[in-house]
């Protein structure tokens, strides 16, 4: 085995080239961290995968200039129909993105794949992961390829490689759950008798039914019933027709089978999200039902959070904690998915009588229009908290701007700096934040903003979440909240200034 140098020779390496890796890698080289992705696959994911992203990850992926050749790729999908109930409808969130897009996998990691090579990340394949060894100054891979075997090196390793993930488990990072008794069958196909063109979950007779349907006319379905464990034999195109109708009450007729498979359902979450300087993000950190779609949606959701901290750190940049907060922030919304998807996977294949009766309930309670209105809210990411509290999301609000239209609030964080919303009468808000001008976009509207009443001055994360705010004019909590989350001031060179260290970090580059 090859020595080990003692300085990394990257900055972060990513195991991984599904849609979380390399939206982490767009994220981490877009804020100049020097980044290499290792990926198992000789190519890329084929076929349709995971098929939906929700209104919070269309968001996150517009901050970067994604959204809208996604869009333009998929079908948008307004309205969701669960069971009896009337259909949740998404048209009304406070979102550009008011619905779901239906996209193949692969086509989203295409999209994420050709940014993060423009951006100069190096993408090497057919790399396997087979040893990881890490100390104070970075973290060694054992890295096996058909040319041969090697060591790489970086300052930090985040294992973005999926269930099975070797980094996980190199790590020796515990992954506690359980997996499923029941095993769904998926399927793309057309339907000679077609179902409604809306996202349906059709819950009954001991199973469930979840129809996408995709812009060619066909649909992505999956049906899971009590009663039909684990088998080992592949599944067929008549098992498929009979489980359908079985559970449906007629027979759609479904034909031009694209995709088949069985799949085993796991509940899992990592017992922590970060060993020393191995990081996990996406389904390396957890698993859950795939009712409601929401796994992809949580990966890049990850990697988008991870991004800009992990950059940070990596340039000197961090406060004390910063990196932490990854998992204080995201492990979090993993458990209220995991509960909410195991709570309704039950409940929709039940066949006691008091768990039916507890689906009735459930499927009552969506006749209200605020409870279909918070469902339309989880599942899409867009519950986030008051605007003033630190973390949440920004609302969807346009910024006045000299000799332009008005951009969305979200858009002048596109470069993956921090914005500093002045709406102040005086402006020195701004003015106070020049010096910070490589890492903070600094905009004074000199007036308030619809969206954002009572606010007299916001600083927003790179991730287009809130870092900072405050009512009245405040010199001194905006500069501490820029020494915080911004680092160091500039000087004219465009290097840290020695005199404004951050708070715990003495030189404020540590």
């Amino acid at each position: 085995m090859s020595s080990s140098p003692i300085t990394p020779e990257q900055d972060v390496i990513v195991v991984g080239a599904g849609p979380t890796g390399l939206a982490l890698a767009c994220e981490l080289a877009a804020a100049g961290a020097a980044c290499t992705v290792l990926e198992r696959r000789a190519a890329p994911a084929e076929g349709w995968r995971s098929v939906t992203l929700y209104s919070r990850t269309m968001e996150l992926l517009h901050l970067r200039g994604h959204a809208e050749e996604l869009a333009g790729a998929g079908r948008p999908v307004g309205r969701m129909a669960v069971g009896s109930a009337p259909p949740i409808d998404f048209s009304g969130l406070d979102s550009p993105f008011p619905f779901v897009n239906v996209i193949p996998q692969s086509r989203t990691e295409e999209v994420l794949q050709r940014r993060a090579l423009d951006l100069g990340v190096t993408l090497q394949r057919e790399a396997e992961v087979t040893e990881l060894r890490q100390d104070g100054e970075g973290v060694t891979l054992r890295v096996r390829t058909p040319a041969g075997e090697w060591d790489e090196r970086a300052g930090y390793v985040v294992g973005c490689d999926g269930a099975g993930s070797a980094v996980r488990e190199l790590a020796g990072i515990a992954f506690h759950g359980h997996t499923y008794t029941m095993a769904p069958l998926l399927a793309d196909v057309r339907l000679r008798r077609p179902l409604p063109r809306e996202l349906l979950v059709l819950p009954g007779r001991g199973g469930i039914v979840v129809s996408v349907p995709y812009a060619d006319g066909s649909y992505r379905l999956a049906v899971v019933r009590a009663d039909r464990g684990w088998r080992e034999e592949a599944a067929t195109l008549e098992e498929f027709r009979d489980l359908l109708a079985e559970t449906l009450g007629h027979d759609p007729e479904p034909y031009g089978v694209r995709w088949l498979a069985r799949f085993k359902i796991h509940q899992r979450i990592a017992d922590r999200y970060r060993s020393g300087r191995v990081l996990l993000a996406g389904d390396a950190a957890h698993l859950h039902s795939p009712l409601g779609g929401q796994g992809l949606n949580l990966g890049i959701q990850d990697a988008v959070n991870l991004g800009w901290k992990l950059a940070a750190e990596v340039r000197g940049r961090a406060a004390p904690g910063l990196l932490d907060s990854y998992e204080a922030e995201r492990r979090p919304q993993a458990e209220r998915t995991l509960a909410a998807t195991d709570r309704a996977t039950r409940l929709a294949v039940a066949t006691s009588p008091g768990r039916r009766l507890a689906r009735r309930g459930a499927l009552w309670r969506l006749r209200s229009a605020r409870h279909r209105r918070r469902a339309a809210e989880m599942l899409t990411g867009l519950r986030g908290g008051h605007v003033l509290a630190p973390g949440a999301r920004l609302p969807h609000v346009a910024v006045p701007l000299p000799g332009r239209r008005p951009v969305p609030a979200g858009e002048l964080t596109r470069d993956g700096r921090f914005l500093l919303l002045d709406l102040s009468a005086d402006g020195a808000g701004a003015e106070l934040a020049e010096p910070w001008g490589g890492r903070v976009c600094v905009v004074a509207t000199r007036g308030p903003l619809p969206g954002l009443p009572g606010v007299a001055v916001l600083l927003v994360r790179p991730d287009a979440h809130v870092a900072w705010t405050t009512s009245e004019p405040d010199p001194a909590g905006l500069r501490a909240a820029l020494l915080h989350h911004c680092g160091p001031a500039e000087s004219p060179a465009g290097r840290a200034a020695p005199s404004d260290a951050a708070p715990g970090r003495e030189g404020g580059a540590g």
